[in-house]
């Protein structure tokens, strides 16, 4: 891979760099990292992603608490930035599990997208802009809210990025106070522990309640779905259509409306690797064998599923019992679903 390609994970080719800790310091994380599955290993491009997008999350919430702290007793400036992300990454506090998960997500959506409109020829979608023009005002409305939603998290490079309110309320709880707590030390310098700790609450407090959750991505395809169902629009043909040009998040949306589950629930089975799996979702979702074979045909390589027809196999002869054995399964709580997998209990 050339440099140009991923600036931001290219700094390796420099024969600038500096040099690397040598000798036993780094054995326990070598140890880690040599023997770790390379199918499940972040690949350049996600790593560059995911770092880009935290970087500049991180950044904005930095920037939103100096905004809120009395008379601007923070200048904002690049070096201070990196060093504050610099700090926090070293401490392991950006390790947050719905955060990591939710950037993951999002490199998981943009390779997905990418590789599909590559395909189809097209740098757009067009599936989604169709829908400005809708008969229903609601549809047209809702469509140009996500569309306009999506423009603001790219940045004038096309770069994905992940905006505050995309985050969920745990999350965007731990990331604002995790921020405020690297900028204490040089807010105490000047104001005094106590002072600053003062301030950056009260900045914290004001920042979360600034979050808007109707804002987020998510909730943006969600009311885009509500209200073409409510059109009766959410036809097959339009699933398919979108599922080709890499709408993953939208597909997932509607797969959750039409079983009745959680969409994170959903979009983490699409995006599982596991044939039966996505299957058996499908079914839950009263999908047709039509719907099925087009979705496996058009992006299942995409969702990691190698063998299209031993999929739509298993989606013929899958039983009620199995179909309901995965909605059982996907209606639990994350957290449930989580422990009982680090305990050996995973799914039946």
């Amino acid at each position: 891979m050339m440099p140009e390609e991923w600036p931001i994970a290219a700094f390796a080719a420099d024969g600038n760099t500096p040099a690397r800790f040598a000798g036993r310091g780094r054995l326990a994380t070598v140890r880690r990292d040599f023997f770790l599955d390379p199918a499940k290993r972040l690949t350049e491009q996600e790593r560059a992603l995911m770092t880009a997008m935290l970087h500049c999350l991180v950044g904005d919430v930095a920037a939103a608490l100096r905004a809120a702290l009395p008379n601007g007793r923070l200048a904002a400036n690049d070096e201070s930035d990196t060093a504050l992300i610099e700090e926090l990454s070293a401490s392991g506090l950006l390790d947050n599990g719905e955060l990591m998960g939710l950037l993951l997500r999002r490199a998981d959506e943009e390779r997905i997208a990418s590789a599909a409109r590559a395909r189809s020829g097209r740098r757009e979608a067009r599936v989604l802009q169709g829908l400005v023009s809708h008969d229903y005002g609601a549809v047209a409305a809702a469509a140009m809210a996500l569309i306009l939603g999506r423009g603001r998290r790219r940045d004038r490079f096309g770069q994905c990025l992940i905006a505050f309110d995309d985050l969920s309320p745990s999350a965007a709880d731990a990331l604002v106070h995790t921020v405020a707590a690297g900028l204490r030390r040089e807010l105490a310098a000047a104001r005094g522990a106590p002072g600053a700790d003062l301030e950056l609450a009260e900045a914290s407090g004001q920042v979360l309640d600034h979050r808007d959750e109707e804002r987020g991505i998510d909730a943006l395809t969600a009311s885009l779905v509500h209200f073409l169902d409510e059109a009766g629009s959410l036809t097959d043909e339009l699933v398919l259509a979108a599922a080709t040009e890499g709408e993953i998040t939208f597909v997932a949306e509607v797969l959750a409306r039409r079983a009745a589950l959680p969409s994170d629930a959903v979009l983490d089975e699409l995006l599982s690797g596991h044939a039966k799996h996505v299957m058996a979702l499908l079914r839950a979702a009263a999908g047709s064998r039509e719907l099925a074979a087009g979705l496996l045909a058009g992006i299942g390589d995409l969702l990691g599923i190698e063998d299209a027809g031993a999929a739509i196999a298993s989606f013929d002869v899958m039983t009620d019992a199995e179909v309901l054995a995965a909605k059982a399964w996907l209606v639990t709580a994350p957290s449930y679903r989580s422990a009982l997998e680090r305990l050996g209990q995973g799914r039946g």
